[in-house]
Protein backbone atom coordinates (compact mmCIF):
# COMPACT_ATOMS: atom_id res chain seq x y z
CA UNK A 1 0.00 0.00 0.00
CA UNK A 2 1.45 3.40 -0.98
CA UNK A 3 1.07 6.88 0.48
CA UNK A 4 -2.05 7.46 -1.64
CA UNK A 5 -3.76 4.44 -0.16
CA UNK A 6 -2.57 5.21 3.35
CA UNK A 7 -4.03 8.68 3.17
CA UNK A 8 -7.52 7.26 2.72
CA UNK A 9 -7.24 5.67 6.12
CA UNK A 10 -7.04 9.14 7.59
CA UNK A 11 -9.97 10.64 5.75
CA UNK A 12 -12.68 8.89 7.76
CA UNK A 13 -12.16 10.44 11.19
CA UNK A 14 -15.80 11.59 11.26
CA UNK A 15 -17.27 8.16 10.58
CA UNK A 16 -19.95 7.21 13.14
CA UNK A 17 -18.37 3.89 14.14
CA UNK A 18 -14.85 5.27 14.55
CA UNK A 19 -13.50 4.67 18.06
CA UNK A 20 -9.76 5.55 18.10
CA UNK A 21 -7.89 6.42 14.89
CA UNK A 22 -4.23 7.22 15.26
CA UNK A 23 -3.99 9.88 12.60
CA UNK A 24 -6.30 12.21 10.74
CA UNK A 25 -6.10 13.71 7.28
CA UNK A 26 -4.38 17.02 6.74
CA UNK A 27 -6.56 20.10 6.92
CA UNK A 28 -7.16 22.37 5.13
CA UNK A 29 -4.77 21.17 2.41
CA UNK A 30 -6.67 17.94 1.78
CA UNK A 31 -5.61 14.29 1.86
CA UNK A 32 -2.01 13.13 1.82
CA UNK A 33 -1.94 12.33 -1.88
CA UNK A 34 -2.26 16.05 -2.65
CA UNK A 35 0.91 16.89 -0.70
CA UNK A 36 4.18 16.74 -2.68
CA UNK A 37 6.41 13.98 -1.31
CA UNK A 38 9.37 16.36 -1.43
CA UNK A 39 8.02 18.23 1.60
CA UNK A 40 6.99 16.76 4.93
CA UNK A 41 3.53 17.74 6.14
CA UNK A 42 3.78 19.85 9.25
CA UNK A 43 0.42 19.20 10.88
CA UNK A 44 0.08 15.42 11.08
CA UNK A 45 -1.13 14.80 14.61
CA UNK A 46 -2.47 12.14 16.90
CA UNK A 47 -6.15 11.88 17.75
CA UNK A 48 -7.23 11.49 21.36
CA UNK A 49 -7.42 7.92 22.67
CA UNK A 50 -11.09 8.51 23.40
CA UNK A 51 -11.86 8.30 19.68
CA UNK A 52 -12.22 5.17 17.57
CA UNK A 53 -9.93 2.10 17.55
CA UNK A 54 -10.34 1.29 13.89
CA UNK A 55 -9.59 3.01 10.61
CA UNK A 56 -11.82 3.06 7.55
CA UNK A 57 -11.05 2.66 3.88
CA UNK A 58 -14.57 3.67 2.97
CA UNK A 59 -18.02 3.66 4.51
CA UNK A 60 -18.45 -0.01 3.56
CA UNK A 61 -14.97 -1.41 4.39
CA UNK A 62 -13.54 -1.39 7.90
CA UNK A 63 -9.77 -1.75 8.50
CA UNK A 64 -8.33 -2.45 11.95
CA UNK A 65 -4.86 -1.39 13.01
CA UNK A 66 -3.53 -4.94 12.73
CA UNK A 67 -4.51 -4.95 9.04
CA UNK A 68 -2.20 -2.06 8.19
CA UNK A 69 1.11 -3.32 6.74
CA UNK A 70 4.34 -2.44 8.54
CA UNK A 71 5.72 -0.55 5.56
CA UNK A 72 2.72 1.80 5.58
CA UNK A 73 3.19 2.50 9.29
CA UNK A 74 6.89 3.15 8.74
CA UNK A 75 6.04 5.59 5.97
CA UNK A 76 3.67 7.37 8.34
CA UNK A 77 6.35 7.53 11.05
CA UNK A 78 8.81 8.96 8.56
CA UNK A 79 6.48 11.89 7.92
CA UNK A 80 5.74 12.64 11.58
CA UNK A 81 7.70 14.60 14.14
CA UNK A 82 9.30 12.85 17.17
CA UNK A 83 6.57 13.93 19.60
CA UNK A 84 3.87 12.43 17.39
CA UNK A 85 5.81 9.19 16.97
CA UNK A 86 6.24 8.94 20.73
CA UNK A 87 2.51 9.28 21.37
CA UNK A 88 1.69 6.76 18.66
CA UNK A 89 4.22 4.26 20.02
CA UNK A 90 2.33 4.23 23.33
CA UNK A 91 -0.80 2.86 21.63
CA UNK A 92 0.33 -0.78 21.58
CA UNK A 93 3.39 -3.03 21.75
CA UNK A 94 3.51 -3.53 17.99
CA UNK A 95 3.80 0.20 17.33
CA UNK A 96 6.30 0.62 20.16
CA UNK A 97 8.62 -1.91 18.52
CA UNK A 98 7.97 -0.68 14.99
CA UNK A 99 8.64 2.96 15.85
CA UNK A 100 11.87 2.42 17.81
CA UNK A 101 14.14 3.47 14.92
CA UNK A 102 12.32 6.81 14.79
CA UNK A 103 12.22 7.31 18.57
CA UNK A 104 15.92 6.63 19.13
CA UNK A 105 17.26 8.08 15.89
CA UNK A 106 18.44 11.24 17.69
CA UNK A 107 19.17 11.27 21.44
CA UNK A 108 19.96 14.53 23.25
CA UNK A 109 20.62 14.03 26.98
CA UNK A 110 20.55 17.72 27.76
CA UNK A 111 21.20 17.81 31.51
CA UNK A 112 22.79 15.81 34.31
CA UNK A 113 19.79 13.84 35.57
CA UNK A 114 18.80 12.94 32.04
CA UNK A 115 22.31 11.68 31.31
CA UNK A 116 22.22 9.55 34.44
CA UNK A 117 18.78 8.06 33.74
CA UNK A 118 19.34 7.58 30.02
CA UNK A 119 22.68 5.84 30.36
CA UNK A 120 21.34 3.50 33.02
CA UNK A 121 18.61 2.44 30.61
CA UNK A 122 21.07 2.04 27.74
CA UNK A 123 23.49 0.02 29.87
CA UNK A 124 20.66 -2.37 30.81
CA UNK A 125 19.07 -2.44 27.36
CA UNK A 126 21.90 -1.87 24.85
CA UNK A 127 19.69 -3.06 21.99
CA UNK A 128 18.00 0.36 22.09
CA UNK A 129 21.26 2.07 21.23
CA UNK A 130 21.45 0.18 17.95
CA UNK A 131 19.00 2.71 16.50
CA UNK A 132 20.93 5.83 17.57
CA UNK A 133 22.39 7.95 14.78
CA UNK A 134 22.88 11.22 16.67
CA UNK A 135 24.02 11.24 20.30
CA UNK A 136 24.53 14.48 22.26
CA UNK A 137 25.56 14.42 25.93
CA UNK A 138 25.58 17.45 28.25
CA UNK A 139 26.62 16.24 31.72
CA UNK A 140 27.31 18.78 34.47
CA UNK A 141 26.06 21.42 32.08
CA UNK A 142 25.11 23.90 34.83
CA UNK A 143 27.81 22.96 37.32
CA UNK A 144 29.22 26.47 37.36
CA UNK A 145 26.00 28.11 38.53
CA UNK A 146 25.54 28.20 42.31
CA UNK A 147 21.75 27.89 42.07
CA UNK A 148 21.79 24.90 39.77
CA UNK A 149 19.65 22.01 41.04
CA UNK A 150 21.57 19.47 38.97
CA UNK A 151 23.62 17.01 40.97
CA UNK A 152 27.08 16.41 39.58
CA UNK A 153 27.73 13.19 37.72
CA UNK A 154 30.91 11.19 37.26
CA UNK A 155 31.91 11.86 33.67
CA UNK A 156 34.36 8.96 33.73
CA UNK A 157 31.42 6.63 34.45
CA UNK A 158 29.51 8.07 31.48
CA UNK A 159 32.41 7.48 29.11
CA UNK A 160 33.00 3.97 30.47
CA UNK A 161 29.33 3.06 29.88
CA UNK A 162 29.39 4.41 26.33
CA UNK A 163 32.72 2.80 25.56
CA UNK A 164 31.41 -0.56 26.72
CA UNK A 165 28.25 -0.18 24.61
CA UNK A 166 30.24 0.83 21.53
CA UNK A 167 32.82 -1.94 21.96
CA UNK A 168 29.98 -4.49 21.95
CA UNK A 169 28.89 -3.21 18.55
CA UNK A 170 25.72 -1.60 19.87
CA UNK A 171 26.24 1.81 18.22
CA UNK A 172 26.51 0.62 14.61
CA UNK A 173 24.51 3.49 13.07
CA UNK A 174 26.12 6.37 14.97
CA UNK A 175 26.93 9.26 12.62
CA UNK A 176 27.18 12.19 15.07
CA UNK A 177 28.58 12.37 18.60
CA UNK A 178 28.94 15.57 20.64
CA UNK A 179 30.21 15.87 24.20
CA UNK A 180 29.63 18.89 26.45
CA UNK A 181 31.35 17.71 29.63
CA UNK A 182 33.80 19.42 31.95
CA UNK A 183 36.74 17.55 30.48
CA UNK A 184 37.73 15.82 27.26
CA UNK A 185 36.95 12.06 27.31
CA UNK A 186 39.90 9.70 27.61
CA UNK A 187 41.75 8.97 24.40
CA UNK A 188 40.85 5.26 24.24
CA UNK A 189 37.19 6.27 23.98
CA UNK A 190 37.80 7.91 20.59
CA UNK A 191 39.64 4.82 19.39
CA UNK A 192 36.62 2.70 20.35
CA UNK A 193 34.23 4.99 18.47
CA UNK A 194 36.47 5.07 15.41
CA UNK A 195 36.79 1.29 15.42
CA UNK A 196 33.20 0.26 16.13
CA UNK A 197 31.17 3.14 14.62
CA UNK A 198 32.03 3.01 10.90
CA UNK A 199 29.56 5.74 9.93
CA UNK A 200 30.73 8.28 12.53
CA UNK A 201 31.54 11.44 10.58
CA UNK A 202 30.56 14.33 12.88
CA UNK A 203 32.34 14.62 16.24
CA UNK A 204 32.53 17.33 18.87
CA UNK A 205 33.97 17.68 22.35
CA UNK A 206 34.58 20.26 25.04
CA UNK A 207 37.82 20.49 26.99
CA UNK A 208 38.61 21.61 30.53
CA UNK A 209 41.56 22.87 32.52
CA UNK A 210 43.20 19.44 32.63
CA UNK A 211 42.92 18.76 28.91
CA UNK A 212 42.97 22.29 27.46
CA UNK A 213 46.59 22.03 26.34
CA UNK A 214 47.28 18.34 26.83
CA UNK A 215 46.79 17.34 23.20
CA UNK A 216 49.38 15.07 21.62
CA UNK A 217 50.08 14.34 17.98
CA UNK A 218 49.17 10.67 18.39
CA UNK A 219 45.78 11.31 20.03
CA UNK A 220 43.05 9.11 18.56
CA UNK A 221 40.75 12.13 18.49
CA UNK A 222 42.77 13.38 15.52
CA UNK A 223 42.86 10.06 13.66
CA UNK A 224 39.39 10.31 12.09
CA UNK A 225 39.11 10.84 8.36
CA UNK A 226 36.46 12.04 5.90
CA UNK A 227 34.60 14.01 8.56
CA UNK A 228 31.53 16.10 7.79
CA UNK A 229 31.71 17.94 11.11
CA UNK A 230 34.34 18.70 13.76
CA UNK A 231 33.85 20.74 16.94
CA UNK A 232 36.45 21.55 19.63
CA UNK A 233 35.62 24.12 22.30
CA UNK A 234 35.79 25.22 25.93
CA UNK A 235 32.58 25.33 27.97
CA UNK A 236 31.21 28.84 28.50
CA UNK A 237 30.81 28.26 32.25
CA UNK A 238 34.01 26.31 32.83
CA UNK A 239 36.26 28.69 30.85
CA UNK A 240 36.07 31.21 33.69
CA UNK A 241 38.10 28.85 35.89
CA UNK A 242 40.88 28.33 33.34
CA UNK A 243 43.82 30.43 34.51
CA UNK A 244 46.84 28.21 33.86
CA UNK A 245 47.48 28.03 30.15
CA UNK A 246 49.84 29.23 27.47
CA UNK A 247 48.38 31.74 25.03
CA UNK A 248 47.99 30.66 21.41
CA UNK A 249 49.62 27.31 21.83
CA UNK A 250 49.92 25.37 18.57
CA UNK A 251 47.53 22.49 18.13
CA UNK A 252 48.98 19.19 16.87
CA UNK A 253 49.67 18.99 13.15
CA UNK A 254 47.61 15.79 13.08
CA UNK A 255 44.50 17.84 13.87
CA UNK A 256 45.04 20.07 10.85
CA UNK A 257 45.89 17.07 8.67
CA UNK A 258 42.62 15.44 9.72
CA UNK A 259 40.65 18.58 8.88
CA UNK A 260 42.41 19.31 5.59
CA UNK A 261 41.89 15.70 4.49
CA UNK A 262 38.15 15.96 5.22
CA UNK A 263 37.07 17.61 1.99
CA UNK A 264 33.41 16.87 2.69
CA UNK A 265 33.46 18.99 5.86
CA UNK A 266 30.20 20.90 6.36
CA UNK A 267 30.48 22.08 9.99
CA UNK A 268 33.52 23.39 11.87
CA UNK A 269 33.83 24.79 15.40
CA UNK A 270 37.15 25.83 16.97
CA UNK A 271 37.05 27.89 20.17
CA UNK A 272 39.72 27.89 22.86
CA UNK A 273 38.48 30.96 24.71
CA UNK A 274 39.55 31.12 28.36
CA UNK A 275 39.25 33.53 31.28
CA UNK A 276 41.04 36.49 29.71
CA UNK A 277 40.77 37.93 26.23
CA UNK A 278 43.27 35.35 25.05
CA UNK A 279 42.73 32.15 23.12
CA UNK A 280 44.54 29.06 24.37
CA UNK A 281 45.04 27.78 20.82
CA UNK A 282 46.62 29.17 17.70
CA UNK A 283 43.79 28.94 15.17
CA UNK A 284 45.42 30.78 12.27
CA UNK A 285 45.99 27.58 10.23
CA UNK A 286 42.22 27.23 9.81
CA UNK A 287 42.33 29.91 7.12
CA UNK A 288 44.54 27.63 5.02
CA UNK A 289 41.74 25.09 4.75
CA UNK A 290 39.45 24.76 1.76
CA UNK A 291 36.17 22.90 2.16
CA UNK A 292 33.78 23.41 -0.79
CA UNK A 293 30.74 22.21 1.14
CA UNK A 294 31.33 24.13 4.38
CA UNK A 295 27.99 25.52 5.59
CA UNK A 296 28.53 26.32 9.28
CA UNK A 297 31.61 27.99 10.75
CA UNK A 298 32.14 28.93 14.41
CA UNK A 299 35.47 30.39 15.54
CA UNK A 300 36.91 31.75 18.76
CA UNK A 301 39.44 34.56 18.72
CA UNK A 302 41.99 34.12 15.93
CA UNK A 303 43.68 37.52 15.57
CA UNK A 304 44.50 40.22 18.09
CA UNK A 305 44.96 43.07 15.64
CA UNK A 306 43.32 44.28 12.44
CA UNK A 307 46.32 44.17 10.14
CA UNK A 308 45.98 44.15 6.37
CA UNK A 309 47.50 40.67 6.18
CA UNK A 310 44.93 39.33 8.63
CA UNK A 311 42.07 40.95 6.73
CA UNK A 312 43.34 39.45 3.49
CA UNK A 313 43.50 35.98 5.04
CA UNK A 314 39.94 36.20 6.35
CA UNK A 315 38.48 37.65 3.15
CA UNK A 316 40.23 35.12 0.93
CA UNK A 317 38.97 32.30 3.13
CA UNK A 318 35.39 33.59 3.07
CA UNK A 319 35.45 34.10 -0.69
CA UNK A 320 36.55 30.48 -1.14
CA UNK A 321 33.60 29.29 0.96
CA UNK A 322 30.60 30.80 -0.77
CA UNK A 323 28.29 28.04 0.53
CA UNK A 324 28.51 29.28 4.12
CA UNK A 325 25.03 29.66 5.60
CA UNK A 326 25.82 30.25 9.27
CA UNK A 327 28.77 32.02 10.93
CA UNK A 328 29.33 32.32 14.67
CA UNK A 329 31.82 34.56 16.47
CA UNK A 330 32.55 32.76 19.73
CA UNK A 331 34.32 34.00 22.83
CA UNK A 332 36.29 37.11 21.95
CA UNK A 333 36.32 36.57 18.21
CA UNK A 334 35.75 39.76 16.25
CA UNK A 335 35.94 40.74 12.61
CA UNK A 336 37.47 43.98 11.38
CA UNK A 337 35.25 46.29 9.27
CA UNK A 338 36.99 44.97 6.14
CA UNK A 339 36.50 41.33 7.12
CA UNK A 340 32.91 42.00 8.18
CA UNK A 341 32.17 43.45 4.75
CA UNK A 342 33.46 40.23 3.17
CA UNK A 343 31.39 38.19 5.59
CA UNK A 344 28.05 39.85 4.89
CA UNK A 345 28.65 39.63 1.13
CA UNK A 346 28.46 35.83 1.22
CA UNK A 347 25.59 34.91 -1.13
CA UNK A 348 24.06 32.14 1.03
CA UNK A 349 24.65 33.54 4.52
CA UNK A 350 21.41 33.41 6.50
CA UNK A 351 22.45 33.31 10.17
CA UNK A 352 24.98 35.33 12.13
CA UNK A 353 25.75 34.64 15.78
CA UNK A 354 27.91 37.07 17.70
CA UNK A 355 28.08 40.22 19.78
CA UNK A 356 25.99 43.29 19.02
CA UNK A 357 29.03 45.52 18.52
CA UNK A 358 30.03 43.42 15.49
CA UNK A 359 26.94 44.45 13.57
CA UNK A 360 27.90 48.13 13.44
CA UNK A 361 30.35 47.28 10.67
CA UNK A 362 27.96 44.92 8.94
CA UNK A 363 26.63 47.37 6.40
CA UNK A 364 23.80 45.83 4.40
CA UNK A 365 22.46 42.68 6.04
CA UNK A 366 19.63 42.17 3.59
CA UNK A 367 20.15 38.43 3.02
CA UNK A 368 20.61 37.53 6.72
CA UNK A 369 17.42 36.12 8.22
CA UNK A 370 18.60 35.22 11.74
CA UNK A 371 20.77 37.19 14.16
CA UNK A 372 21.67 35.58 17.49
CA UNK A 373 23.26 37.96 19.99
CA UNK A 374 25.71 36.43 22.45
CA UNK A 375 27.08 37.73 25.77
CA UNK A 376 30.63 38.97 26.07
CA UNK A 377 32.24 35.76 27.30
Amino acid sequence: MNARGASKFFGSRNSKNVKSPLFHSMEPTGPLEQVPLTRKPSNLSVISSSTATSLYWSSSHQYHLENIPDDVLREIANWCNPATNLRVSLACKRLAILFRPYLYNSVDLAYTDLCRAGLKVFSQRPTLTRYIKILILKPNRNSGWTKSLDKSIDEVWIIDVLQNIASQGDLPLLTTFKWYGKELPKDSFWLTLRTHCPDLRNIGTSVGQKTLQAFKSDDHLFAFRNLTGFHLYTQVVERWTMFNYQMERDLPETLWEMLFDSQALEELTLDGTCFSDANAWNLKPVFSGRWPGLRRLALGNVFYDDSTDNDNSVCKFLQEHSNLEQISSLGNMSYSPTAMACLVSLPKLQTYRGKLQQLKDGGGLTQIRNIILTPIC
